[in-house]
This record gives structure tokens, sequence and C-alpha cells, in this order.
């Protein structure tokens, strides 16, 4: 093969190579990820990297105790992470399949977590812990000074 097709060839992969690689960039920028929970009290949206971007509440959320709308916000922003997780992964995989390169960015992808779900309220109760039912505790008194005594223990200024 003549040096001046080599390079010919070469610079055409090149430019292919250069052209697959920005519409993978254009493609994991939109690979957004929106998960509503179950029960749709909850719906998340995350970035490509997993950073959540928007979160939003429906009445049903109200409805729930704290304990188990934080325990959905994180199960529904952690299944949103392993969506958007997955999206850029399936952008990469025909470039990267079977490679060093891809196995190592499928060992970044959140592996969903086994968690029982919290226990439901008690009848009555809106809160769990039972520190947020006792009643405030109020701050020991300051020790009063009388009006005469402006002695603070460093002497008079004015001296």
């Amino acid at each position: 093969m003549n040096p001046e097709q080599m390079i010919a060839d070469l610079e055409s992969r090149a430019q292919q190579l250069q052209q697959r690689s920005q519409q993978m960039q254009e493609q994991i920028q939109h690979a957004a990820s929106t998960i509503t929970s179950p029960n749709e009290a909850v719906t998340v949206r995350v970035a490509p990297n997993g950073a959540l971007q928007h979160i939003e509440f429906s009445p049903v959320a109200m409805r729930l105790t704290h304990v188990q709308l934080s325990h959905l916000v994180m199960q529904t922003v952690q299944k949103a992470q392993i969506q958007a997780a997955e999206q850029v992964a399936s952008i990469v995989e025909p470039e990267f399949g079977g490679t060093e390169a891809m196995d190592f960015l499928r060992s970044f992808i959140p592996q969903p977590e086994e968690e029982e779900a919290p226990p439901p309220p008690e009848d009555g109760q809106v809160m769990r812990e039972v520190s947020w039912n006792d009643p405030a505790q109020k701050p020991a008194p300051r020790p009063q000074r009388s009006a005469d005594d402006d002695e603070d223990g460093f002497g008079s200024v004015l001296r």
C-alpha cells in the first residue's frame, strides 16, 4: 500500500472516530432519567452523572410520615441514578463493549439495595421518634448581675 493511501485511510478513520465521539457526547448529555415512585408521591430527575436535578412531591406525600417519605425519596433517586447510568453505558457500549474500559464504567453503576419498607405509622402518630413528642426543655436561666455590678474581673476600663 502506498503511503499516501495509508495517510488518507488514517485521516478518514480519525474523522469517523471524531464524529462518533461527538455523537456519544451529545447522547450522554441528554441521558437524564425521570422516575416516579410506585405510589406517585415522589418524582425525581437525575443528570447523566446521577446528580439530582429536580424533585417533586404530590399530595400523596403529605400522608406519609417523615421516615416513609425519606425512604421513598432515597429509593426513587437510586432507581433514577441506576437508569441514567445504564443509559450512559448503553451509549458507549457499541464502541467499548467487551473492553476493560467498559467493565470499569459498569463497575460504577449503582446496585439496587434491597431494603425493607419502613413500618406504617401507628394510629394518630405522625412523627416516629419519641424525642419529637416530648416537650421542649427550657434552657437554664442566666445568672443575673446587680445593677451596680460592672466588675467583670478585668478591672475598670476608665483607670
